[in-house]
């Protein structure tokens, strides 16, 4: 198998630890030049999203800054797993990356024979947080999140919440909610965004967790009430909006975070440049702009701080799929 190896992929395997028999060959020289074609970037959902308008937003500038083009594809399918795996099993030559979503360091708790496990990937930039908001119909009569949970404990396991899916970052600040507030909501996993605003406008759901931009019009509107923002402070968008820590729930979180990650055993020099091109092009004052206008706020956050926050997120989300026994089917 050694002999098909280009010297460019043998340097690579063996800088990331793969390969101990040749470890005197790790490493990337500097002399190797980097990149020399173009640089795939897989997208583990479908087009359209605001992570697809991230990784877009960014591919020309990122292109830009190495000097080869930047391509991003599309890998939709089984929780961004499909995507995963794609990184996983491509070289670690730097030339294939991925966005990664809140639901990264979830999946793998939840989904067992995965053919890959996470320390197979290096998380290069947390670039972007999004702010989620607790909503409650405003015809449910509640102005409080202290008024929702003594209503909600009146009638246990009458109501529900929606959110985007089993495994998602909402579903889990969900029941985070659920499990610090003491309070019985059955939950229903939608497909759809647009389909759980219809039913929270109609009252079929009591609560949902959801982006400022999916429900910044209905409390604007009078038809939402937001009870609860999941950040790190007040937005100026909603000054009046406490935060979970403020309303008394500091451990619930649940906001829709982007980045970028690749192969755990890509060179080092390699994986510091994509880092800072990526960081640098996310802080460009016209990005940080657009991204606003869709409910994202900029951090481009360093590889090592990334680490650390995926593995509070784990921790974190591990606990409650535990006690909630959650299971993804």
């Amino acid at each position: 198998m050694l002999n098909r190896l280009t010297r460019r992929k043998l340097l690579a395997t063996t800088a990331g630890g793969v390969g101990t028999a040749i470890l005197s060959g790790s490493g990337a020289r500097a002399a190797d030049p980097w990149p020399t074609k173009p640089i795939r970037v897989l997208m583990p959902f479908g087009a359209g999203g605001s992570m697809d308008i991230l990784s877009r937003l960014l591919a020309p500038i990122v292109s830009q800054s190495l000097g080869q083009p930047v391509v991003v594809e599309n890998r939709a399918g089984a929780t961004g797993t499909v995507a995963m795996a794609a990184v996983a099993s491509a070289p670690a030559d730097g030339y294939t990356l991925m966005f990664t979503g809140s639901s990264f360091p979830i999946v793998s708790l939840l989904m067992r024979n995965l053919p890959f496990t996470m320390d197979a990937f290096a998380p290069l930039s947390r670039l972007t947080i999004g702010p989620t908001i607790l909503a409650v119909p405003s015809q449910l009569g509640v102005k409080t999140i202290a008024e929702f949970v003594a209503a909600a404990k009146a009638q246990p396991g009458k109501w529900s919440y929606g959110s985007s899916g089993i495994g998602t970052s909402v579903h889990m600040g969900g029941e985070l909610f659920k499990r610090d507030a003491g309070v019985d909501l059955t939950h229903v996993p939608y497909r759809a965004t647009p389909a759980i605003i219809a039913d929270l406008l109609e009252s079929r759901l009591q609560m949902s967790v959801l982006g400022v931009t999916d429900v910044r019009q209905y409390i604007l509107s009078g038809q939402v009430r937001g009870l609860a923002l999941s950040h790190s402070e007040r937005m100026p968008e909603f000054p009046d909006l406490p935060t979970f820590a403020e309303a008394g729930y500091p451990n619930v979180h649940a906001s829709n975070d982007f980045g970028v990650a690749i192969r755990a055993d890509t060179p080092a020099p390699i994986r510091a440049r994509l880092e800072e091109a990526y960081r640098t092009a996310v802080r460009r004052p016209e990005v940080v702009q657009r991204l606003a206008d869709i409910g994202l706020i900029v951090v481009g956050t360093s590889s090592a701080d990334f680490s650390r926050a995926l593995a509070n997120d784990t921790a974190r989300y591990s606990e409650v799929i535990r006690t909630a026994n959650i299971k993804l089917e």
